[in-house]
């Protein structure tokens, strides 16, 4: 009864008021708000945050014939085309439209995006890569749908994501208002002239993208922020990067040089996740990285970066300390590893949230680490952090696996501050996984075991935010 009271209230606000408010709503919910009273029937044409997903609207199946999606991507666009021409407002703030196979439509999303910055959009999102393709068929498909001139003209787009777009930066007019820009799927040979032509970009992303010819950002981008690169095929050998106000770096791919003329002194993220590659300076390179990244207050680095630094000239510690506060290592806890594990923590004096995030170790040639990996936590070297800052050891996906629990033991022994162990099981663990972990924990915290007073040891389940 009260709630149909305050709808009743709410119903009773005049238009220019209610619109404001669904438009602060996810649009889906937006137009859900059209069945609760004949006054509500068509406000949501009005809001001003519009999204229009392919996923949402087109309900696949297994058995669904190629007909039968065409025919329903069909209506989807044809709902989308109705629902623009009685749009009821001035000003769009955010215009987002995802379909697959987009060809046959090209006319319709023209005409959408010609609508949408008609509106002053402010963030536009067009994604039209394919739902059945991986990142390496993107590539390979028919000629992507070329962006109208509209979109080189205008002057009102902060934010725009592009995936499986054509996009031609020579051909911007102004210089643009972009203060986020994310590409997808996208040839980009011209990237520098977009830099050029955006002095109030912030964020970058740029995910499995080719032809990525960066060779440099220079001072005259020194208001970016974020900076993320994702399974990218560069057509530059290397990448001088000066970022003097960088809060966020972000690699995932394979190896490509940078080169890190300036970085801001206080960043808040680095994650560097290298694919697998040889050569005798790789080592030593990760290292000279690190060094520039030694700001970051949270680092996340991959198990072949841990492998490759124990090769640098130096195996014990950086050259100069990492000021990281939470240090997260994806690693297969193999032996290989076991160098460059301990040179990162010795490398981390202020260290606080030691984060073990485990993955299936993979295949390689017999290795013969030189030491006796049963023994190789057993030594009493107790490192800075370890001695005063280290508060938090996570380790996700824990099977109680002989090596998980070696490196704990030590971790527990030799960590004098140490106030939680949170071990987190495999998503779906079964009941008697469970148990078994139990029985472990009893054995970790063994009295006089632990250098801590107050340490607690935890089994939790699920995912946690790292």
């Amino acid at each position: 009864m009260d709630s149909r009271r305050n709808r009743d209230r709410l119903s009773t606000l005049p238009e220019h008021i209610l619109v404001p408010i669904i438009s602060n709503l996810p649009f889906e919910d937006a137009v859900r708000t059209s069945v609760l009273s004949k006054p509500w029937k068509n406000l949501y044409h009005g809001t001003t945050n519009v999204s229009f997903k392919e996923s949402e609207f087109v309900k696949r199946t297994v058995s669904s014939s190629e007909e039968s999606s065409n025919e329903a991507r069909a209506a989807f666009v044809r709902y989308v085309v109705n629902w623009a021409s009685r749009f009821s407002g001035d000003v769009i703030q955010s215009f987002e439209l995802r379909l697959s196979k987009p060809f046959g439509f090209e006319a319709e999303i023209k005409h959408l995006i010609e609508f949408a910055v008609s509106k002053q959009v402010k963030t536009l999102v067009l994604d039209l890569s394919e739902l059945s393709c991986d990142a390496s068929n993107q590539a390979r498909l028919a000629a992507p749908f070329q962006l109208p001139e509209c979109v080189y003209n205008q002057t009102t787009i902060e934010s725009l994501k592009l995936s499986a777009c054509g996009f031609d930066p020579s051909r911007l007019a102004n210089p643009c208002a972009f203060k986020s820009v994310c590409f997808g799927y996208t040839e980009l040979g011209r990237i520098m002239t977009l830099l050029s032509k955006s002095p109030l970009l912030e964020s970058l992303t740029v995910r499995n993208c080719w032809n990525v010819n960066l060779e440099s950002i220079t001072g005259d981008q020194n208001r970016l922020r974020e900076l993320v690169f994702e399974n990218c095929v560069f057509a530059t050998e290397y990448t001088l990067l000066d970022l003097p106000n960088i809060k966020v770096f972000k690699y995932i791919g394979s190896f490509h040089y940078f080169q890190f003329l300036a970085v801001n002194r206080r960043m808040e993220e680095a994650y560097l996740a290298y694919g697998a590659e040889t050569g005798d300076e790789i080592g030593q390179f990760f290292c000279d990285v690190l060094y520039d990244l030694l700001s970051a207050r949270k680092l996340t680095v991959c198990p072949f970066l841990i492998k490759a630094i124990k090769d640098s000239d130096d195996p014990v510690r950086l050259k100069a300390p990492m000021e990281t506060r939470h240090l997260v290592i994806n690693t297969g806890l193999v032996p290989d590893e076991f160098v460059g594990i301990r040179l990162m923590i010795n490398s981390c004096p202020e260290l606080e949230i030691l984060t073990l995030q485990m993955f299936p170790s993979v295949p390689v040639a017999r290795y013969t680490p030189g030491f006796n990996p049963m023994s190789y936590w057993a030594y009493q070297i107790s490192h800075k952090c370890l001695k005063k800052t280290l508060k938090v050891v996570q380790v996700r996906n824990f099977t109680g696996s002989m090596y998980e629990l070696i490196l704990l033991r030590y971790l527990i022994r030799s960590a004098r501050v140490l106030e939680r162990v949170d071990l987190y099981l495999p998503v779906g663990a079964s009941e008697s996984e469970k148990s078994s972990v139990r029985a472990i924990i009893s054995t970790l915290g063994d009295e006089g075991v632990a250098s801590s007073k107050v340490l607690r040891i935890r089994q939790l389940t699920g995912r946690i935010n790292c």
